[in-house]
């Protein structure tokens, strides 16, 4: 039965590393959640771009939280202080703000299983979370996510270096970032903003364009610490050795420039299946890179409803393959 109610909550939490962020919830008002779903956003953006999927999620029985990371959202604090990141230990901070909403979440319905869901920055995150840590998931969505060429990666880095060196990690380059922007955008032939990689909406763009949270100028010690998060999520994942039964659904628009047009998705998951994990799924849709922000959202809520509904009727993780 669909629920009609819902409690929505928005609170700050601190992690082991002493990084306070802000946390969004969203939970059945006069029932008990069936399972949790715990969303990573992306880059430049925030939770409340979550909302209309979350109370989805909530009106078929889940409960859901989602956090701003450090210089997003509401843990900046102000769009002036959004995309400021100089800390040389951001990304570390990312992943143990995760955990601590991870940990929050089970303190407090500790019989409720957990599903992770990361978008784009966030995917990368939630992979590198759950390749650290051997905390007991139910499933684990991956959207938007990509693969960086080590070549680049590594030009990048020490690209970065010698910028930090020069201009310092907390100088905004207006230039670099739209550069950032430009390298997915320049794949559409109607450019009316540089962020039409996003959706294929029109109201969907213009809406992320006018929110002062959103497409915001990052500080090179952001580009640094997101180009060396993406190199140590790799290391670890070579290391994974638990938990292979875990399932992992991985997903992608067809025209999202960020992940390739969806050939870094089908990379990705080649890349579990060959460390033999046993529940892997695919699934490229129509559109760009925000699939929960496309003209056919509500086809790819249903198709991740019905993933969610079938992880836990078979569950997957005592044994029994989807």
């Amino acid at each position: 039965m669909a629920v009609q109610l819902l409690r929505e909550q928005g609170f700050y939490l601190s992690s082991s590393t002493r990084n306070r962020f802000y946390v969004k919830s969203y939970l059945p008002l006069n029932q008990t959640p069936s399972a949790m779903v715990l969303i990573i956003p992306g880059m430049a953006e925030h939770t409340g771009r979550y909302r209309d999927f979350a109370c989805f999620l909530v009106e078929n029985g889940y409960g859901v939280y989602t956090c701003d990371h450090p210089g997003q959202g509401r843990t900046a604090g102000s769009p002036q202080q959004a995309g400021l990141v100089t800390d040389s230990r951001s990304w570390q901070h990312m992943l143990e703000n995760v955990r601590a909403l991870y940990t929050n979440i089970r303190k407090n319905q500790p019989e409720i299983p957990v599903f992770v869901l990361g978008h784009s920055m966030g995917s990368v995150i939630a992979r590198h979370f759950t390749a650290l840590y051997p905390v007991y998931l139910q499933g684990l969505i991956l959207s938007g996510s990509f693969i960086m060429n080590p070549f680049l990666l590594n030009a990048g880095l020490i690209f970065m270096r010698i910028k930090i060196l020069f201009e310092g990690s907390k100088r905004k380059s207006k230039w670099f970032n739209k550069l950032f922007y430009r390298n997915f955008n320049r794949h559409f032939k109607d450019r009316p903003t540089l962020f039409e990689w996003i959706s294929s909406d029109r109201a969907e763009v213009d809406a992320y364009v006018n929110d002062p949270y959103c497409g915001i100028n990052y500080s090179n010690g952001f580009y640094m610490n997101l180009l060396k998060g993406i190199a140590e999520t790799r290391k670890a994942e070579k290391l994974l050795t638990y938990r292979k039964s875990l399932p992992v659904m991985i997903m992608s628009g067809q025209d999202d420039p960020v992940g390739n047009f969806g050939k870094d998705a089908i990379k990705l998951h080649k890349e579990f299946y060959t460390q033999n994990f046993q529940n892997l799924f695919l699934k490229i849709f129509p559109g760009r890179h925000e699939l929960l922000h496309e003209k056919n959202k509500k086809d790819v809520y249903l198709y991740l409803l019905d993933w969610l509904n079938r992880c836990q009727a078979l569950k997957i993780n005592k044994g029994i393959v989807l």
